[in-house]
């Protein structure tokens, strides 16, 4: 099984993901990570010094190329992976995606200054970004086969815990 956790930036992709990969004994990817890795720089400094274009295509290349290499896995998506290249067509495609729908003012408060200084997308009003993401993204995200809320997420990390059992 492949699992495509999508969501805002802050909304718990990774900590739900590893969560979920360890509860199914799944191999674990942070796409963001993945790219580092793959690049040899960080989100923010791609997209400074490549733009936002290559990111994106650089993203849904290695999302593929993830996909089409591993069995079962959790995948914690970048906040904006879903809407570029049919990305969202793809994951649907190729397995099950959970939409993680947490408020914004609750994710605002789990950054801190430096946690927003590294989003690219989030700089200025930290509030304002995450309303017009959401608003731009919500389409997509709603094409998920899953839509978690915040209070779900602890419900379904012990559901897992006790299928595994």
């Amino acid at each position: 099984m492949k699992i495509f956790i999508i969501g805002l930036p802050g909304s718990g992709k990774s900590t739900l993901g590893k969560q979920l990969a360890e509860s199914l004994q799944y191999s674990f990817f942070d796409l963001d990570a993945c790219i580092e890795t793959e690049e040899g720089m960080t989100v923010q400094e791609l997209f400074k010094e490549k733009g936002e274009p290559y990111f994106r295509k650089t993203e849904a290349d290695l999302l593929r190329k993830i996909t089409d290499a591993m069995h079962s896995f959790v995948m914690a998506t970048g906040g904006g992976t879903p809407c570029f290249y049919d990305n969202m067509a793809f994951m649907n495609n190729k397995g099950t995606t959970l939409f993680l729908d947490v408020p914004i003012q609750e994710i605002v408060k789990r950054f801190s200054l430096q946690e927003i200084e590294k989003r690219p997308l989030l700089q200025g009003d930290a509030t304002q970004r995450l309303n017009q993401l959401l608003n731009e993204r919500l389409p997509v995200y709603s094409k998920a086969k899953f839509r978690i809320t915040e209070s779900d997420t602890d419900a379904i990390i012990r559901l897992l815990t006790v299928i595994r059992k």
